[in-house]
């Protein structure tokens, strides 16, 4: 019986061992996440970042977690962003015949911007909970902070910058059409051109054109903030 229960405690001691040595792979996949992240920080995948492989997924382990912080933002943000591309369309503008014929659109576009930014701003404070929450080893961490920067805060403020660009020419062009309208007397439409009665009454509508038409670069750099953001979504 001695040697019965030496022997099982030699099995006991070896199952141990086993599964010791099974379940010690966190130094491994902690470098396999460290590599992970800089091969995307090289390849410039980082908006969107790309979902893991089952051979990535595998390798990282536990870590996957940590970067479904990322991704998950990121499917947000795509679909936050996904609605503003019809307001892009509604704010290209030719002519204050266009401006006229959309004033319910442009109407529309600002609670459009104010919903998707809402959501933008919920999804950040998610993430930003989520990434509070990770206990990241010390050699991780700052490689993990680094991606999550440039794929969760900066895409994040540049979004809701983009959104407050469209919101400012949603609220000058519905400015024009309400200028117009007050002075409908004295302003005609020819060809959707303004044909203005009066010289003091056209200066003050070329002024809120030339507003309007200064955010003309802003918006396009929004256009491309927002195509990136919604990434593949329609």
């Amino acid at each position: 019986m001695a040697l019965l229960r030496m022997c099982l405690a030699g099995l006991a001691a070896a199952s141990i061992l086993a599964l010791a040595a099974c379940g010690n792979r966190e130094p491994e996949q902690r470098a396999a996440f460290i590599q992970l992240l800089q091969s995307r920080i090289d390849a410039g995948t980082l908006v969107p970042i790309g979902a893991l492989s089952d051979t990535e997924k595998d390798a990282v382990g536990g870590y996957d977690d940590a970067y479904a912080v990322i991704t998950s933002f990121q499917a947000s943000m795509a679909k936050a962003a996904a609605p503003l591309r019809q307001v892009l369309a509604a704010e290209t503008l030719r002519s204050v015949g266009d401006i006229l014929q959309r004033r319910q659109a442009f109407e529309a576009a600002r609670k459009t911007l104010a919903d998707s930014a809402g959501d933008l701003q919920a999804a950040r404070a998610k993430a930003d909970r989520a990434r509070s929450g990770l206990a990241l080893p010390p050699d991780l961490a700052p490689v993990y902070d680094g991606v999550y920067d440039e794929a969760v805060t900066a895409p994040a403020a540049e979004l809701m910058q983009a959104a407050g660009i469209m919101d400012g020419v949603a609220r000058d062009a519905l400015g024009i059409a309400d200028f117009v309208a007050a002075n409908a007397a004295d302003i005609t439409l020819d060809d959707d051109q303004a044909k203005v009665a009066t010289p003091s009454l056209q200066q003050a509508l070329n002024q809120r054109l030339l507003a309007l038409n200064a955010r003309s670069v802003a918006l396009e750099q929004a256009r491309a903030t927002i195509q990136r953001a919604a990434g593949g979504n329609s």
